[in-house]
């Protein structure tokens, strides 16, 4: 009966721990950034990447994280976060 418990609180201990560590994981560092006067989401993301990199996957990596659906909808003033990793 001991090992029964003692197998139960294990088991509890470590799937609690397993999605605290799961949790903290998916937390993004973000750049928030003011748009400015015809500013787009290309011309934001170009100053962020370098050449190596797919422009279109950070632009879309953009766009999910701030649930834009209409790109050129953004306005001067607007704030918008940026991943700081956009690989």
């Amino acid at each position: 009966m001991k090992k029964i418990i003692f197998l139960f609180i294990t088991s509890v201990i470590l799937c609690g721990w397993g999605v605290n560590a799961s949790v903290a994981g998916d937390s993004v560092q973000y750049e928030v950034v003011t748009v400015d006067e015809n500013d787009t989401l290309w011309d934001i993301a170009a100053r962020r990447i370098d050449n190596t990199k797919d422009i279109r996957k950070a632009v879309y990596r953009i766009e999910q994280f701030n649930h834009i659906s209409n790109p050129g909808a953004l306005e001067p003033g607007m704030t918008i976060k940026i991943p700081v990793n956009l690989d």
